[in-house]
């Protein structure tokens, strides 16, 4: 008997913030900084039931054509009940701002550990099931996992607290490459030929976006020396 597959062409999935390294990025998107700079754009209206919020979301899958079999879908419709973000989905949430989600899954965590509440009623749920929704998430539980090794932070804040990892400048960021490209080391990895996808690469593509605005360097092949001067302020 031939399986018949179930086509949904509404079906939407989160699509994460990621770093030239594939890296999460934990700061606010400008949508998200925007809101959180500006009370006037915050919703301030009572909270809503979660059963209310629960059949709001299946009507809006379902309205667009997606799952609403599929429990991370509809959770992904969600609107949030609490917080600077009150009115936006939780697959929102998500595609916008890292950084508070994993601050609402640690402080969720520490009320549990002490056993003191702050947040309350129908904020409180929305709060459980947007953690526990975001705690479905390979890319999330990696995060934390991550952090938790006390290596380092996986996720970078920004392109700019990317680190090099290579050579004698490894232990630098994007931005201090940037930043003292003076000194002719931002010029220098311009001028390589690099593999895609390595490290290098993937530096050069960050310093070219930075000097897009700028008089562009030759490409290697056509030249025979290097001058960082394009590059200083």
């Amino acid at each position: 008997m031939q399986k018949t597959m179930t086509f949904f062409p509404g079906k939407i999935c989160v699509v994460f913030r990621k770093g030239p390294l594939g890296f999460l990025l934990q700061e606010p998107s400008k949508e998200a900084r925007r809101i959180k700079e500006d009370a006037t754009l915050q919703d301030k209206s009572a909270p809503t039931r979660a059963d209310l919020v629960h059949q709001n979301a299946l009507a809006v899958v379902r309205q667009r054509g997606g799952d609403a079999s599929d429990r991370a879908e509809v959770l992904g419709d969600y609107i949030l009940q609490f917080g600077k973000y009150k009115g936006k989905s939780f697959r929102w949430l998500l595609e916008n701002d890292i950084g508070y989600t994993m601050y609402l899954i640690k402080n969720v965590e520490k009320e549990e550990a002490s056993g003191v509440t702050v947040t309350a009623g129908h904020a409180k749920d929305s709060l459980q099931s947007f953690v526990n929704y975001a705690l479905d998430f390979d890319e999330i539980q990696s995060l934390r996992t991550y952090e938790a090794s006390g290596v380092g932070v996986l996720a970078a804040s920004s392109e700019d607290d990317q680190l090099v990892g290579f050579g004698t400048r490894g232990k630098s960021t994007w931005k201090e490459i940037w930043d003292s490209r003076a000194d002719g080391y931002a010029a220098f990895v311009l001028g390589k030929v690099c593999v895609p996808g390595t490290r290098m690469f993937k530096l050069q593509q960050y310093l070219q976006k930075r000097g897009s605005d700028r008089p562009q360097l030759p490409h290697p092949r056509n030249r025979l020396q290097v001058s960082p001067n394009p590059w200083v302020n």
